[in-house]
C-alpha cells in the first residue's frame, strides 16, 4: 500500500518541477506573443512560383507553443526520454520556420533579364517594359523543397529533394549567410550546437537503454533536478538561437506595434517606429538571448539585417 502511495506522487509534486514550470511557461508565453505579433502587424511572407502562390503563415510558431507544452507535461510524469525528444522537435520547427523564411526572401520571382529592361524614362515605356515581365518557375532545390513542405507534397519528392528539408541542410543553408556564420564562430555557438544535436539525437534513435530508462523517473530519483535543469537549459538555448537567426534574417518580424497602433487612432507615428521592438521581445533579448555570449547582443544591435533598434 505504501509503494502505491508513492506512486502516486509524480514529479509534478516536486519543488524542483514547480520552479521548471515558471522558466518552461515564460518560453511558452514567448512565441505565443510572437505568433500574435506576426499576425497583428499583418506582415504576409509570400512564396511566389510561377503563377502560383503560398503564404508562410504562424504555423510552426503555434506548433513550438505545443510541443512546449508536450515537453511540459512529459516532465511532470517523469517521462524525460519523450521530453527530450520533444526538444529536437522544438528545434527543427523554429529552424524549419527561418529556413523556409530564408528561402522565400532569396526568391527571384520575376526573370532577371526581364526586369533589367523596365525603363524609367517616360510612363509608356515602363508600362511597357513591365507589362512584359515573366514570372520566375524555375525552383532551385531548395525552393522545390519548400514549395511542397507548403502545399503538402513532400512524400512525392525524389529522396535527394526531400533530404533538403533536414536539419542538416537548414544549417547549411544558413550558413551560407556571413553574418549566422560569423555569430556560430566568433562567439563559440557552433560547438555547444554540435553537442546538443548529438546529444538529442541519443535519445530520439533511443542509443542505449540509458535512454529508454529515462521514461521511469520517479519524483524522489536523484536526478530529477539535473534532468529539469537540462531541459530549460537546451530550450533556453534553442529559443534564443531562433531570434538570432530571425534577425539575421528578417528582423523586421520583431517590430513593435506602434506604427499600426498610431494609424489606427489617426495619430502621426513616431519617427522611425517601425524600427522600434516589440518589448517582450527586447526583454527575451536581454534576459535569454544574451545570456549565449557577453557580446553577442551588440552584435545583434549592429547587424541585424533590418536595422531594428535593439537597446
Amino acid at each position: 500500500m505504501e509503494l502505491n502511495s508513492e506512486r502516486e506522487i509524480n514529479v509534478s509534486d516536486t519543488s524542483e518541477y514547480k520552479q521548471f514550470s515558471i522558466e518552461l511557461d515564460y518560453y511558452i508565453d514567448f512565441f505565443q506573443s510572437l505568433s500574435e505579433l506576426f499576425f497583428y502587424n499583418g506582415r504576409l511572407v509570400s512564396f511566389m512560383v510561377g503563377n502560383r502562390s503560398y503564404i508562410l503563415d504562424t504555423s510552426l510558431i503555434d506548433s513550438s507553443v505545443q510541443t512546449l507544452k508536450s515537453i511540459k507535461l512529459c516532465c511532470s510524469i517523469g517521462s524525460f526520454s519523450d521530453a527530450n525528444t520533444l526538444v529536437r522537435k522544438l528545434r527543427d520547427d523554429l529552424v524549419l520556420y527561418v529556413f523556409i523564411l530564408n528561402i522565400i526572401n532569396n526568391r527571384k520571382p520575376f526573370i532577371e533579364e526581364d526586369l533589367e529592361k523596365i525603363s524609367f524614362e517616360n510612363a509608356e515605356k515602363f508600362s511597357e517594359a513591365f507589362l512584359n515581365v515573366r514570372l520566375n518557375s524555375v525552383l532551385t532545390e531548395d525552393e522545390q523543397a519548400v514549395e511542397a513542405w507548403l502545399n503538402n507534397t513532400v512524400s512525392e519528392l525524389a529522396r535527394p529533394i526531400k533530404k533538403k528539408l533536414e536539419f542538416g541542410n537548414y544549417m547549411t543553408v544558413l550558413k551560407q549567410n556571413n553574418n549566422i556564420s560569423q555569430i556560430l564562430t566568433d562567439y563559440k555557438l557552433q560547438d555547444y550546437w554540435e553537442k546538443l544535436r548529438v546529444r538529442l539525437n541519443n535519445y530520439v534513435h533511443n542509443n542505449g537503454k540509458h535512454f529508454t530508462l529515462q521514461n521511469f523517473i520517479l519524483h524522489n530519483d536523484k536526478t530529477v533536478k539535473i534532468h529539469l535543469e537540462n531541459i530549460n537549459i537546451w530550450t533556453s538555448y534553442i529559443s534564443s538561437f531562433f531570434l538570432v537567426l530571425l534577425l539575421m534574417v528578417e528582423s523586421s518580424l520583431i517590430s513593435s506595434t506602434d506604427l499600426i497602433d498610431h494609424l489606427d487612432c489617426n495619430i502621426k507615428p513616431p519617427d522611425d517606429c517601425q524600427y522600434f521592438v516589440a518589448p517582450f521581445v527586447q526583454e527575451f533579448i536581454d534576459k535569454k538571448v544574451s545570456q549565449l555570449h557577453p557580446e553577442l547582443k551588440q552584435y545583434l544591435i549592429d547587424n541585424n539585417i533590418n536595422g531594428m533598434k535593439i537597446e
